[in-house]
């Protein structure tokens, strides 16, 4: 019964998050040039319904059972799961068109799993929240040193945005385990690692070939988070 509650309240909060995002597309991209591009892509409608379907499988996967005893967990993670999935194909799109995660998205999600965390962890009692922050907090910054070491060598790799994006992505994946993160890295890497490949086949060369890593974060958490509870 319980599990149920958190497939509906996912999907719910996927709806509307996406449905806001569709309406709000000039404030949170912030950006006449790259709102026009977007806007020239296809319909916010078939993003709302990619958001929604993440939601419900996303959810239905999760190990309510194990981790999330109480009402309050499982509340905290409905919220998690449905705001970060009703924001990823925005996010997504926004990122492979523009090559920009927008901080109005971001942002807000960072805050909705700190605020979450740290309720859920007082109300619920659970462990896991613990581990949900502790993830996000380290990934963030992993990858905010990785961008710095990136500067500091005049070398592309992590965006601000792939930063910032990270502590969503790991703390998300270990909701469903608390070693979810490594199958996700590990995903996104070979994800990522496929995409630039394609990138440099198309170019007809290596050298300057850049991908959007935040689509392949998004798509490797995704399926990490699915097959954390079979593998792991």
């Amino acid at each position: 019964m319980m599990h149920g509650m958190v497939i509906g309240v996912s999907v719910l909060i996927a709806v509307v998050v996406g449905l806001v995002l569709a309406r709000t597309l000039r404030t949170w991209i912030a950006d006449d040039a790259h709102a026009a591009v977007l806007e020239g892509s296809r319909g916010n409608v078939g993003l709302v319904i990619v958001g929604t379907l993440i939601a419900a499988i996303g959810s239905l996967a999760l190990p309510v059972g194990e981790a999330l005893k109480t009402p309050a967990d499982h509340i905290g993670a409905a919220l998690l799961l449905g705001a970060v999935a009703g924001s990823t194909p925005f996010l997504v799109r926004a990122d492979v068109l523009v090559r920009r995660l927008p901080d109005r998205i971001v942002w807000p999600l960072i805050g909705i799993g700190l605020v979450t965390a740290v309720v859920a962890s007082v109300l619920g009692g659970s462990s896991v929240w613990f581990l949900v922050l502790f993830a996000g907090v380290t990934a963030a910054l992993l990858f905010a040193g990785l961008h710095l070491l990136g500067r500091a060598m005049n070398a592309r790799t992590m965006g601000l945005g792939d930063v910032k994006l990270a502590f969503v992505v790991f703390s998300t994946a270990t909701l469903f385990d608390p070693f979810a993160p490594a199958l996700v890295l590990v995903a996104m890497m070979f994800i990522s690692g496929i995409w630039a490949l394609i990138g440099a086949i198309r170019a007809g060369r290596v050298r300057g070939v850049t991908i959007a890593f935040g689509p392949a974060m998004l798509s490797g958490m995704w399926l990490g988070c699915l097959f954390a509870p079979i593998l792991l």
